[in-house]
């Protein structure tokens, strides 16, 4: 009995281990399981930046690619699939960061954009199987520029390109009453013949600059008639070829000591009352010559710092004395009447500065005829366009060498100015004109190129922002310091190499073709 009972409970194990065997064996499919045929990847990829934000809007000229920067190395799979609106894109791997993708990008402005990087297009460079996930970005382009249409711009068109007859009547002792005995700075006698071939050139504007107080006498400040003959008679001559013309208060400076006026009221009242008998005898002299006259207040008054003096640290006052100065000159100009009671009339800013005449401090005075003017030079950076032989300062813009160039003075500067002094005044229907702006020519073949070119940007930003420029001219042929040759000041032929920088300028102040833009001019820096 004991026996067989063994042998049950033996057999029912065996079986039982059987069954469980098989069992296990029938819920795993029978056989050993086959490997996962797709391997695990051994990293991950994910967006890490974006050089486009989404939902933002940008510029479609200055946006030109969008950069995707990922947390790992990455490489662009075979079968990419990136689309803009639906339109296919190649994109290539940034070869300065392993990390990110280069989308290139050409946008037109005003139009809503979506982006789409698809699943798998972008993957990991040590491991095909790692894929980013999908990208979509949404942003639109800011809307094309609306052309402004206002006196100010109708002024711009008038005034075109322009050229100043420097160093010729605003030649200066700087005493009263005593003119310069050797001629003109110049060393030219004017002629028709200038003003004809200024006007075949391509200028539409000359800007006569004069100095008064060498040639004044008496109490009242009489003005020498031989004196005032010989302006009105180039005046005159460039009336007959068809140009506009500029008329100043040049380098009488040194008479408008304009740091004692603004802490002396006597000395204030005293250069007020000079302004006065001054600008009326030039208003009177040509109150009858057409719109094709302007009348331009002062030219650079400063107390001798440029901008870096007294003026900082006075509270105001010389600034708020040049104020009064431009009313006491308008004033005087309107009182004159005829064809001066309706003549438009430049001022400038202290120094005849771009940032100052954006400053508050900066006041227009106050005229019935709603015609004032502002007025600004533009030299910089000066260590480049004025003294490079000084300073050293050889190039300028973009593509300029470290050491060569002065920094935060380039293309971005030249806009910045340009686009504020637009904001300011133009929208708001003032008109702005670049009196003075120009480069002296340089002393080596390379540094000519960065001077080609600094002009060409300027004059074409100016005519960007609807500034009609004058550029400044001395007769002074040759490069280094003071050399701003151009056009012979006798007869109004060009110097020595000349001829086709002037033409560029022309058109750079005055073409309206779409397809020369500023950025054009960018691409061609040397």
């Amino acid at each position: 009995m004991k026996t067989k009972t063994i042998s049950k409970r033996l057999f029912f194990t065996v079986c039982c281990g059987f069954v469980a065997t098989l069992a296990t064996l029938t819920a795993c499919g029978g056989d050993d399981p086959e490997p996962d045929p797709t391997p695990k990847p051994t990293v991950s990829v994910a967006l890490k930046s974006q050089s486009i934000a989404e939902g933002s809007e940008i510029d479609a000229k200055a946006t030109t690619e969008l950069l995707l920067t990922y947390t790992t190395s990455v490489k662009l799979a075979s079968n990419a699939d990136i689309t803009l609106n639906g339109t296919k894109l190649t994109a290539t791997r940034n070869p300065k960061d392993v990390t990110g993708i280069q989308i290139p990008l050409a946008l037109e402005e005003g139009v809503d954009y979506t982006l789409i990087v698809r699943a798998g297009s972008v993957v990991a460079n040590s491991d095909a199987s790692a894929s980013a996930p999908e990208f979509k970005l949404n942003f639109k382009t800011k809307p094309k520029a609306q052309p402004i249409s206002n006196d100010a711009t109708a002024l711009t068109k008038k005034l075109g390109w322009g050229w100043n007859l420097g160093n010729h009547f605003d030649t200066s002792t700087g005493e009263d009453g005593k003119p310069y005995q050797w001629g003109f700075w110049d060393n030219a006698k004017p002629t028709q013949a200038l003003y004809t071939n200024l006007k075949k050139a391509g200028a539409s504007t000359v800007r006569i600059g004069v100095t008064w107080g060498n040639h004044q006498t008496g109490d009242d400040w009489t003005i020498d008639a031989d004196y005032m003959a010989q302006v009105k008679q180039n005046v005159d001559w460039a009336e007959a070829a068809g140009l506009n013309v500029i008329l100043n208060t040049h380098h009488d400076e040194y008479w408008l000591d304009i740091k004692e006026a603004a802490s002396n009221n006597i000395v204030n009242n005293t250069i007020k009352n000079r302004l006065q008998k001054t600008w009326t005898q030039i208003a009177e002299a040509f109150k009858d010559k057409g719109d094709f006259l302007f009348f331009e207040t002062f030219n650079e008054v400063q107390d001798g710092k440029w901008g870096w003096g007294g003026n900082l640290t006075d509270g105001g006052k010389q600034y708020n004395t040049l104020n009064e100065w431009n009313q006491v000159v308008v004033d005087a100009i309107r009182a004159t009447g005829s064809k001066n009671a309706t003549r438009w009339i430049g001022v400038p800013a202290y120094a005849s500065s771009p940032a100052f005449a954006l400053e508050d401090s900066f006041v227009l005075p106050s005229d019935p005829a709603k015609r004032i003017m502002v007025s600004v030079h533009f030299y910089d950076p000066s260590d480049f366009t004025l003294t490079p032989e000084k300073s050293g300062k050889s190039q300028w813009g973009h593509t300029a060498e470290t050491g060569k160039y002065v920094a935060g003075s380039n293309e971005d500067h030249v806009v910045d100015i340009f686009k504020k002094l637009q904001e300011k005044f133009i929208l708001n229907n003032i008109p702005v004109y670049v009196g003075e702006y120009g480069c002296v020519m340089h002393t080596s073949d390379r540094s000519n190129q960065f001077r080609n070119y600094y002009l060409e940007y300027v004059c074409r930003a100016a005519h960007t922002y609807n500034l009609p420029v004058v550029v400044w001219d001395n007769n002074v042929a040759g490069g280094g310091d003071e050399h701003h040759g151009y056009i012979n000041h006798n007869d109004g032929t060009y110097l020595k190499g000349q001829e086709s920088l002037v033409k560029t300028m022309i058109k750079a102040a005055t073409s309206d073709d779409a397809d020369y833009t500023l950025e054009s001019v960018y691409n061609k820096a040397p």
